[in-house]
């Protein structure tokens, strides 16, 4: 529709109040829209930009996205249609659903989601796309992925991949904070699993030595989620029985201790074992949880097998010969300090660290794989885009972040696009710079801006650019304080201009 009157008329008869319609014809809602099960076209015939509120096109036969808003404030939900793309989402939702439809990937997905993420009962065939971090569940049961790299990393809810065709679950989320949800699927081990899942696991995988419990109609056994990963990656450690065990304890003068059935080690207290590991390169058991420090800097160790779970003080494992964070803690209660070692990627960080997460001195590139820091981050990795303190220890080059800053530039920076999305993104910005230099040197004529210029630019999501081309096709006025408004002028004008 390109007629004011036709498009306010269209949004009144669908009880669409407190909205406005700008001169190209987009509409601005300020509240929500709820169009379930009552559009009877294929597409939107108008175009939204914006809705401060839900968004709700679900239950219509629609085939295109395109006329969606690129910004909305709540959920966004276009399950029940018959799309084959997501072009034309929102990039920032809170809850958005897409399930029954006829996806075959998810290319242009929202990358930032505040609450669950429904892709279930489509054509999937990788989940490549989606959102680093999701708020609440990520559902995308009952399609036919392979494989689950380049999906979400981080999920605060429940992970249900059940139904596909995954052999493995390698590239899935490393933390889950709920549920996790694996059935019905092709998987010959449990390999790959998350590091951390905080309810239980749901499988028809049989393990024969943990306890669960088994639902005859579905075929499947649930497990608690971190009996699981404890037998799954299970170190293997020399000390075997609680004889040895308590032994090696009481030799490094660790006290206040109980050895439990699983032969790991839970402390009331501090764990110290700075500089006192000779000829170790990995700990000889296996601690659980650690109500103090946790210190075993300065030795030689190359792993960080048996490190506790859960460490409710520092956790300090600098100066040794680590490459890999693998086997280190989940949850640190205060600093996690690995400076100067051999770590060459932050994979199997802990889930959360409460204070400062040191990291410099390691041959890093990046800050992948950091989950959640709420002190400083220290880090000889420069990240331009945030506000640094700078300094020299060691003669190397240290940057300190705050850990926000850093958490919300790895939610941005280490999506996994589809090449679809790295070709649009490689368009648009070829696009934003010839349009940007037309204007810059003059030789965008009134003439040529046509309407086809200008839903090129809306494709791309350009506004502020197609701002200025519309401004240079229709330049304001000269005002004239001494003229009179007619009534018509100063509806137009009295609740955008001071006149």
């Amino acid at each position: 529709m390109k007629n004011v009157q036709d498009i306010e008329n269209w949004l009144n008869s669908y009880s669409i109040n407190n909205f406005t319609v700008s001169n190209d014809f987009q509409i601005s809602v300020y509240g929500s829209v709820n169009l379930k099960g009552k559009l009877k076209t294929k597409r939107l015939p108008v175009e939204f930009k914006l809705v401060d509120g839900y968004f709700d096109i679900s239950d219509n036969g629609l085939v295109t996205l395109e006329g969606c808003p690129s910004q909305v404030t709540k959920d966004f939900n276009c399950s029940h249609n018959k799309l084959e793309t997501l072009f034309g989402a929102p990039s920032k939702v809170g809850d958005f659903d897409c399930s029954y439809n006829k996806l075959k990937d998810l290319s242009y997905a929202p990358k930032e989601v505040l609450g669950y993420f429904n892709c279930s009962n489509n054509e999937l065939l990788s989940i490549k796309g989606s959102p680093r971090t999701v708020k609440g569940d990520f559902k995308c049961s009952n399609n036919q992925i392979a494989s689950l790299r380049g999906g979400p990393k981080y999920i605060e809810g429940y992970f249900d991949c059940s139904c596909n065709s995954l052999e493995t679950l390698y590239g899935g989320p490393i933390t889950v904070g709920q549920d996790y949800f694996c059935f019905w699927n092709k998987l010959k081990d449990l390999n790959s699993l998350a590091d951390e899942i905080g309810w239980d696991l749901i499988t028809d995988f049989r393990l024969n030595h943990l306890q669960s419990s088994f639902d005859e109609e579905k075929g499947t056994w649930r497990y608690k989620g971190q009996d699981v990963i404890s037998h799954v990656y299970k170190p293997v450690v020399a000390l075997t029985n609680k004889q040895e065990i308590s032994k090696w304890l009481d030799k490094y003068q660790v006290k206040n201790y109980t050895i439990l059935d699983d032969m790991s080690v839970n402390v009331n207290g501090h764990v110290r074992l700075t500089d006192r590991l000779a000829n170790l390169s990995k700990l000889p058991l296996s601690f659980n949880e650690v109500e103090g420090d946790f210190d075993i800097s300065d030795n030689e160790l190359v792993s960080l097998e048996g490190s506790p779970r859960k460490v409710g003080g520092n956790f300090l494992a600098f100066k040794n010969e680590i490459s890999s964070l693998k086997g280190g803690p989940k949850e640190v209660g205060k600093s996690f300090i690995v400076l100067r070692n051999n770590i060459t990627s932050l994979e199997y960080s802990p889930s959360i660290v409460k204070e400062d997460y040191i990291c410099s001195h390691n041959p890093l590139t990046n800050l992948e794989g950091m989950i959640s820091v709420q002190g400083s981050v220290f880090t000889g990795v420069a990240i331009a885009s945030i506000k640094a303190q700078e300094f020299v220890y060691n003669g190397v080059k240290t940057f300190k972040y705050p850990g926000i800053a850093v958490m919300e530039y790895l939610d941005k920076e280490y999506i996994a696009l589809t090449q679809e999305e790295i070709n649009f993104e490689k368009t648009k910005k070829n696009l934003q710079n010839v349009i940007s230099k037309m204007i810059s040197n003059g030789s965008l004529s009134k003439e040529m801006i046509n309407d086809t210029l200008v839903k090129n630019l809306t494709k791309y999501k350009l506004f502020n650019l197609k701002d200025k081309v519309l401004l240079l096709k229709n330049p304001p006025e000269p005002k004239d304080d001494n003229k009179e408004l007619s009534e018509t002028e100063i509806r137009k004008m009295v609740f955008d201009t001071e006149i």
